[in-house]
């Protein structure tokens, strides 16, 4: 194993992580910490897939990324001098943690560890499936916590194959099966089309490759084709990736080509939200307006920022709305809270705006520094009303960085919905 430990080498500009070549990103959060399972494509020039090891980073803020450990095709069954580590995905499972991995379309194979960063060692020194490729673990939420193995693509199998995994997550409880999807989406997409992703959502069960995704109320299928998870920014057949949740919000990470005809890629973030309709929603909006910026902080001078962007947030507040409508922060109650971690305050700002609209009596929002307990940099009376409003209070917050949190106060059942904010 070859160990790595740098205090930080990317930060929460997109790309996430530079000149690194993080490919085929899969996001795994393990005791609340984010932890990145990535291909490592080995330099710009490449002209082929030149890919010789794993990478394992993990960060704590989204913003400060860590590499963590380095997995070498040396430490499993593959060729000492592989150039063909591909896509992979981790897991935990009764105190252990699981590395799944591609030998190119030669196998699945699995890795296993006391630890999400290693050092994972092969049990089996065999593939777990062969062939095929671009493993995901799906892990239900029945009464058994289910775990399914899907991989494969169209060109080789017809399509992506799924297998229960036993407790042992190591052996597989069934004769994989093949996933039958329906829908004009699945059949336009190029016939090598690979790098699932799936997972579950009230009941629904989401299959993701490139920017499409299909959906089932069965593991198995069959699924129907929804359509696009976003539009723009990379987000085409190629954009491996993967969803993920992190204090009540919601993310996609993929990565894209950084020049055509050459094998190296990179990757992003951003918010994505399920909309009213249960559809996915990738928010290329806010990559629109801040992809330098990236995930996890914000800055006070931007024109607004949107609730749905939070960083954090408290009790049982939701996201409503569809990408045509926009999106609002709904069923905030007595003492919820919003937080936006790393707030730069550029320069003095002497008012905040905030749109919301309030069922109830009345209410009042408490912006906060720090905690949700912390100084209180100003307060917001909110009054009943049936349509958003603007309301308005003076602040008085210095120059510089700082986590904000906005608590909401109220009486007798009240319930808020944010739309945006903004400082001047």
């Amino acid at each position: 194993m070859f160990f790595l430990w740098i205090n930080a080498i990317g930060f929460s500009q997109n790309p996430i992580i530079k000149d690194q070549g993080v490919s085929d990103p899969h996001i795994r959060v393990f005791n609340d910490t984010i932890y990145l399972y990535s291909g490592h494509d080995s330099h710009p020039s490449d002209k082929t897939w030149k890919m010789k090891d794993w990478r394992v980073f993990s960060s704590t803020d989204l913003l400060n990324w860590k590499i963590r450990d380095t997995i070498s095709p040396k430490e499993n069954y593959m060729a000492n001098d592989s150039e063909d580590c591909w896509a992979g995905d981790a897991i935990s499972r009764n105190g252990k943690y699981y590395f799944y991995f591609s030998d190119r379309k030669r196998g699945v194979g699995v890795m296993t560890s006391d630890s999400p960063v290693g050092p994972f060692i092969d049990p089996l020194n065999k593939p777990l499936v062969s062939p095929m490729h671009d493993p995901t673990i799906l892990v239900d939420d029945d009464a058994n916590k289910t775990h399914y193995l899907v991989y494969g693509d169209k060109e080789n199998q017809n399509g992506f194959h799924i297998a229960k995994l036993n407790d042992d997550m190591i052996s597989l409880a069934e004769q994989p099966k093949l996933i039958k999807i329906n829908g004009k989406e699945w059949e336009n997409a190029p016939r090598w089309m690979d790098k699932n992703y799936i997972f579950k959502h009230n009941n629904t069960y989401y299959l993701s490759w490139g920017r499409d995704y299909a959906i089932s109320d069965n593991a198995y299928g069959p699924y129907n084709s929804v359509g696009s998870v976003g539009v723009g920014h990379n987000l085409n057949e190629f954009a491996h990736g993967s969803f993920f949740k992190w204090k009540g919000q919601f993310y996609h990470i993929w990565c894209y080509y950084i020049k055509k005809g050459f094998k190296y890629r990179t990757s992003i973030i951003s918010y994505c939200h399920m909309d009213d309709n249960g559809k996915i929603v990738t928010d290329t909006q806010f990559l629109d307006e801040h992809f330098a910026n990236g995930v996890g902080q914000y800055n006070a001078s931007w024109d607004k920022i949107e609730a749905e962007w939070f960083y954090e947030i408290s009790g049982n507040i939701k996201k409503k709305g569809t990408k045509e409508k926009g999106f609002v922060l709904s069923n905030i109650k007595n003492r919820n809270w919003i937080k936006f971690a790393n707030v730069t305050f550029d320069k003095d700002f002497s008012k905040i705006i905030v749109k919301a609209k309030l069922k109830g009596n009345h209410g009042a929002i408490e912006l906060r520094s720090s905690s949700p307990t912390g100084k209180i940099l100003g307060k917001i009376k909110i009054t009943s009303s049936i349509n958003f409003k603007e309301f308005t209070t003076n602040i008085k917050i210095p120059k510089g960085k700082q986590d904000i949190y906005f608590v909401f106060k109220s009486k007798n059942g009240s319930s808020l919905e944010i739309d945006w904010l903004k400082f001047e």
